[in-house]
């Protein structure tokens, strides 16, 4: 049984603890305000080229021209893009996300005869893989850090030239979609080549409410808004990842603020049952020390 001497080390211990956990609990509230800001921000954007696009590619003759939209018979290869965090400590985010990264593996590695490559952004995501021994195509450190929109797009034109080149046959990514502070659910979609039926169908009720009038031809239309939907359908999927992660770890580090109160209330209740027992031990030596005197 522990002494009263190592339990009051263990309840400063775990003050020190919860302190810690308090403000990492703080830090992530306030970047999660932020991220949640962003998203915001460039969701009128999204909404905008999204619906334009749309409406261009109910024209089937349009729809076979741009090499983006080519979906090729018996795809020999495919990239995945894993969006996990560089840091721990929030919950269950990256654990959840990779091992449905890993299953995937298991699941279509013998799909593509030339395999399937892993773009990791993210440490955890690129630990994960390396030590399971799954290939890993390219690891970008500290993207979310420093995200930008201008890095966003070096990144996708990399993407789109090996793509167009045949280099990659699909571009998936897996990421976990913002839906609350507490709820994050992790999503696996094709963002290249673009899947102009699935465009098709989401809005087709919208594409049926107006009609647009096309300014030059919607052919070179198309051929300048495609790349950027597509820049900007990877920038939502880090987005959507960033503020994720950080209402995973204000959920987990809430929770373990709450878990180290509790135990401060334990282990000081065991404590003072140790200093109570040692004072009526004291009091019995006293009286039987006095009886015997007399």
């Amino acid at each position: 049984m522990a002494s009263g001497k190592d339990l009051k080390r263990r309840i400063a211990s775990v003050k020190s603890t919860q302190q810690i956990t308090k403000a990492m609990k703080m830090v992530a509230a306030a970047r999660l305000r932020r991220a949640q800001e962003a998203i915001i921000r460039a969701r009128p954007f999204s909404v905008a080229i999204k619906s334009t696009v749309q409406n261009l590619l109910l024209d089937g003759d349009i729809r076979a021209k741009h090499a983006l939209l080519e979906k090729r018979e018996n795809p020999k290869s495919a990239l995945v893009i894993v969006i996990s965090s560089d840091r721990g400590l929030c919950g269950s985010f990256n654990s959840s996300l990779l091992k449905r990264t890993e299953n995937y593996y298991k699941q279509n590695k013998d799909v593509y005869s030339e395999g399937i490559k892993f773009l990791c952004i993210g440490k955890k995501g690129n630990e994960y893989l390396t030590h399971r021994k799954i290939p890993v195509y390219k690891y970008i450190a500290d993207f979310q850090k420093t995200m930008t929109y201008a890095k966003i797009q070096v990144l996708a034109e990399d993407l789109m030239s090996r793509f167009i080149n045949k280099e990659f046959d699909e571009v998936h990514v897996i990421y976990s979609e913002f839906k609350s502070a507490i709820s994050q659910s992790v999503t696996m979609q094709t963002i290249l080549p673009i899947d102009a039926s699935t465009e098709e169908k989401e809005t087709k009720s919208v594409a049926t409410q107006s009609e647009f009038l096309f300014e030059p031809e919607k052919e070179q239309i198309l051929n300048a808004l495609l790349p950027r939907y597509f820049k900007a359908k990877l920038y939502q999927s880090l987005l959507e990842s960033a503020a994720s992660e950080h209402g995973a770890r204000m959920s987990a580090m809430e929770n373990a603020t709450k878990n180290a109160g509790e135990m401060i209330r334990k282990l000081t209740l065991e404590y003072n049952k140790i200093r109570q027992a040692g004072i009526t031990k004291e009091l019995l030596e006293i009286v039987s020390g006095a009886e015997a005197l007399n």
